[in-house]
C-alpha cells in the first residue's frame, strides 16, 4: 500500500494573521525544526503566496516539499484545522530515464519522513484528531483515511 502523504488534524497553534503573513508559521517553524532534529535536511518555512507556509527537505537526488495551511474546517468529521501535505515529485525526465530503484527510494523517502512527522504530532498534546490521507484520493468519494501514514 502507498504512503499516506496528506495529514490532518487540530493543533493548538495562533490561527490568526501576524503582519501580513498567513496563519501557521509558528506550526511550520515547529514542524521543520523538529524534523531537522531527527536528522532530515529541512529548510527554514517560507510563505508560500501569501496562503500557507512551504518547506522542503532534501536526500540526494529526491526532494519533498510540505505546505502547512489553516483549512478550518471544523465542521468536518474528524474536524480538520490544519493540513500538511508532503509530495516528492519525479520530474518527467526523472521518471523517463532514472534507474527503477529511484521510484522505490521515493516511497521509502515519503515513507519514513510522514512516519517520523506522525511520531512528532502524535507525541505533542497540542495535537489531536490526526487523520492521514492519500494525495490521489483526498476529499474525494473514495477516499480512506486512515490514523497513519
Amino acid at each position: 500500500m502507498s504512503v499516506r502523504t496528506f495529514v490532518g488534524f487540530v493543533a493548538d497553534f495562533p490561527i490568526e494573521p501576524i503582519d501580513d503573513n498567513p496563519p501557521g508559521k509558528e506550526l511550520a517553524v515547529f514542524v521543520a525544526q523538529r524534523l531537522n532534529d531527527a536528522g532530515f535536511a529541512v529548510d527554514d518555512p517560507g510563505d508560500r503566496e501569501g496562503c500557507a507556509w512551504d518547506f522542503y527537505t532534501k536526500d540526494d537526488e529526491l526532494e519533498i516539499m510540505s505546505i502547512v495551511g489553516l483549512v478550518d474546517d471544523m465542521d468536518s468529521d474528524p474536524p480538520r484545522q490544519w493540513l500538511i501535505t508532503n509530495d516528492c515529485e519525479l520530474g518527467f525526465f526523472k521518471r523517463l530515464f532514472a534507474a527503477k530503484g529511484l521510484a522505490e527510494k521515493r516511497e521509502q523517502f515519503l515513507r519514513k519522513f510522514c512516519d517520523q512527522l506522525h511520531q512528532i504530532i502524535s507525541a505533542d498534546s497540542r495535537f489531536s484528531h490526526i487523520v492521514w490521507y492519500n494525495k490521489e484520493t483526498f476529499d474525494k468519494p473514495e477516499d480512506q483515511p486512515g490514523a497513519s501514514p
